[in-house]
């Protein structure tokens, strides 16, 4: 298995921090490596199959890649999601967690990494691993102004 791992800390509440990552219509607001998500259904559940934009960097944009939602926890803050079983691309598999962890009321720890299994694996990540970190320290550094812009405010 390989994988790819980022961590912030970020001054606003996990509450914040969970509504911003769940919340798929405001990824084009703020997200840099995720500049669109497109439910096949109206909510965020799992098993939801969805469509999304990734920007691995400035200059490439992988279009229309199809994911599932694996696990949604409003009481731990965890947010995973994956590659369609159905509809993704054969010989890889990924899965990627986002985790907010209460640091204190008034900040939070973001989590955030992607795991790739299967034949391709190996591969995709000699190709992909470093474009994947600066991307995912690009958007955790995205996701940290956004948050920390609302304060302590509610979205």
């Amino acid at each position: 298995m390989k994988s790819i791992y980022s961590e912030i800390e970020i001054a606003a509440p996990a509450n914040i921090v969970w509504k911003i990552i769940t919340d798929p219509d405001q990824y084009a607001r703020w997200n840099p490596f995720i500049p669109r998500i497109t439910l096949k259904t109206h909510n965020m559940a799992v098993g939801t199959e969805f469509d999304l934009d990734c920007r691995m960097t400035e200059t490439q944009l992988l279009k229309n890649e199809k994911e599932v939602v694996l696990e949604i926890d409003p009481k731990e803050f965890i947010f995973r999601m994956g590659t369609s079983r159905k509809r993704g691309r054969p010989g890889i598999l990924s899965n990627r967690c986002q985790i907010c962890k209460a640091a204190d009321e008034a900040s939070t720890t973001y989590i955030n990494y992607e795991e790739f299994r299967g034949p391709l694996a190996p591969l995709v990540y000699l190709l992909y691993s470093k474009k994947l970190q600066a991307a995912f320290n690009d958007h955790n550094a995205a996701l940290k102004r956004y948050a920390e812009s609302f304060g302590s405010q509610n979205l």
